[in-house]
């Protein structure tokens, strides 16, 4: 028998890892994030830990993998209701997979336990793969720039943060727009900018927008919009790089923004166009639109980026809160649940 530790940044890089090392049928024992080892688990970084078997023992088969299908070569009901459960809210199968080996792991791989679905366990389980961002209390001076693809909202979501920051928390706070291919968000951010009492300046290339960033510095907060580009228009994902770099470090949230409407596939290449900038957290909006909801655990878990905050709405202000980890598995759980 062997029993060895893989890692990885995401759960599909480390499952590959198991498969490239101990083949494609070796069996997943355990699931977990851990910190990473070294200097850099001091500053809270995180990595997918899998402990994967190869030619296990039966004390061991018996507890991992029949433990699935029992005496009767089918799987128990719960891990038949979890399966259908995330399928049906098109969840990444690695993770479908991932939850499964933790669930069964929970249980003991009891199969008196595996005959009822126990939901606790498996929100806790869904709470563990979803990373929040709750760093979100602005304090000092904040430079937040929203990338992301066309239609996902951003202009929006920079609104709805603007009013609340203004209104509720009495911060002194500025709008950027570097959106110059769409005048409608350049003046709907204007007649919410005086409706708000907030300056609104659009800049047209890296210079303007340096000199803009100059004049802002007094600010408490500064939102930078940004156009919502083709995934592959590499030009200006890279003249959006530029715009960074010209913002203080210190202070700097790069938020890109996606919408729980799309689907995976899509959201995985746009995630792969945009890390060139170096995205710290996630926004998903249209949380109200979505058929499913698979996203608000297949995007922290792909991508290794915390959420930071969910939209589920257009008012202005108003539907936008911190994401919360829990609240968002019981949100992919519960509804499935109760809806039976």
């Amino acid at each position: 028998m062997i029993i060895k530790k893989f890692y990885g940044r995401t759960v599909e890089e480390a499952i590959k890892n198991v498969k490239e090392n101990l083949g494609e049928d070796a069996s997943l024992l355990l699931v977990q994030k851990v910190k990473k080892k070294g200097l850099l688990g001091f500053f809270g970084a995180t990595e997918i830990e899998v402990t994967a078997a190869k030619d296990i023992s039966f004390e061991v088969q018996e507890r991992v993998t029949t433990s699935y299908k029992g005496d009767t070569g089918i799987d128990p009901p719960a891990l038949s209701k979890i399966k259908r459960l995330l399928t049906e809210e098109e969840v990444d199968n690695d993770i479908i997979s991932t939850v499964i080996s933790s669930y069964i792991e929970a249980t003991g791989g009891n199969q008196i336990k595996l005959k009822e679905l126990d939901t606790n366990i498996l929100i806790s389980i869904i709470k563990g793969l979803i990373k929040t961002d709750r760093n979100q209390n602005y304090t000092g001076k904040t430079r937040a720039i929203f990338i992301g693809p066309p239609g996902v909202g951003k202009t929006t979501t920079i609104l709805k943060l603007a009013s609340y920051y203004s209104a509720e928390e009495n911060k002194n706070v500025a709008i950027i727009s570097t959106d110059i291919y769409r005048s409608g968000a350049i003046e709907q951010l204007k007649i919410y900018g005086k409706i708000l009492n907030i300056p609104v300046e659009t800049v047209f290339n890296v210079r303007e927008f340096e000199k803009v960033i100059h004049k802002f510095k007094s600010m408490d907060i500064v939102f930078i919009d940004s156009a919502g580009r083709s995934k592959r228009d590499k030009e200006y994902v890279e003249l959006l790089r530029k715009f960074i770099y010209t913002i203080p470090i210190q202070g700097l949230k790069i938020y890109l923004v996606i919408s729980a409407t799309d689907n995976f596939t899509y959201i995985k290449e746009i995630y792969e166009n945009y890390k060139i900038l170096y995205p710290n957290s996630l926004i998903i909006s249209k949380l109200d639109e979505a058929v499913t909801l698979g996203n608000l655990v297949n995007l922290p878990v792909y991508t290794n980026l915390p959420i930071g905050y969910i939209t589920d709405g257009q008012n202005i202000p108003g539907n936008i809160e911190l994401a919360k980890s829990e609240k968002l598995a019981e949100l992919i759980v519960k509804r499935n649940v109760i809806s039976e």
